[in-house]
């Protein structure tokens, strides 16, 4: 597959049953993500049609045509639980749509389902958990908008306005979900994430954002500003 017809980019991370993190990058400028790469998943997801292509273009630059011509597919034997990284990629549409309901014709990617005490070296599966890494920090400042319009109903003047999100409906699950994000997010990359941000309340009125982190422990608050 030539790098050229590349339109759409899926990275997802699962231990054993358990997602850790699915991202996914359109040329078209959909974006959607789910989970930080840790355990317990965090489970808001969000998805936003950004109408530009710069997320997939500057992932891209780190794929090179020699891992789109590997086309790896490595599974072993689990004996005490798996992990699986899967990095993949796809192009030319046969019904003309370069979104969600796609009908790619071309793909090609790397997967790694592995025991969790495996031996198993292979310099691409160093690329696919980096790979990882840098579409997470790619999109961590649009996603922590998301969990914030999740957890607390403010939205980030830098979402796009066709932004859609799902949550867990229980204030139980959405505990949970704070607590697994707050502690698997970069806790030094916070202050960036709001940084020139306004967050409004469903009522329309505007707010800054501050963030106190004191050691382990984060807490955060929206004040009110005049709306712009």
């Amino acid at each position: 597959m030539d790098k050229s017809e590349v339109e759409y980019v899926l990275i997802t991370v699962k231990s054993g049953t358990e997602e850790a993190l699915d991202i996914k990058i359109y040329k078209n400028g959909i974006l959607a993500r789910r989970g930080c790469g840790g355990l317990p998943g965090v489970t808001i997801s969000g998805m936003s049609f950004t109408h530009s292509s710069a997320y997939f273009d500057q992932l891209m630059q780190s794929v090179s045509q020699q891992i789109l011509d590997e086309n790896i597919n490595h599974e072993e034997e689990i004996k005490t639980g798996s992990l699986e990284y899967l990095i993949a990629f796809y192009g030319q549409s046969a019904n003309g749509d370069q979104g969600e309901r796609a009908e790619w014709t071309k793909s090609t990617g790397l997967r790694f389902f592995m025991d969790e005490g495996t031996s198993f070296r292979h310099n691409l599966l160093g690329f696919a958990d980096g790979f990882a890494i840098e579409a997470m920090k790619l999109t961590n400042s649009w996603y922590f908008d998301i969990v914030m319009l999740a957890l607390e109903n403010m939205r980030s003047d830098a979402l796009p306005e066709q932004t859609l999100v799902n949550a867990p409906k229980t204030e139980e699950g959405l505990n949970k979900d704070f607590q697994s994000y707050f502690e698997q997010i970069s806790k030094k990359e916070l202050p960036e994430f709001i940084k020139d941000k306004r967050y409004t309340d469903h009522h329309g009125k505007a707010h800054q954002m501050a963030i106190e982190i004191e050691g382990q422990s984060i807490s955060y608050k929206f004040g009110s500003t005049e709306q712009v």
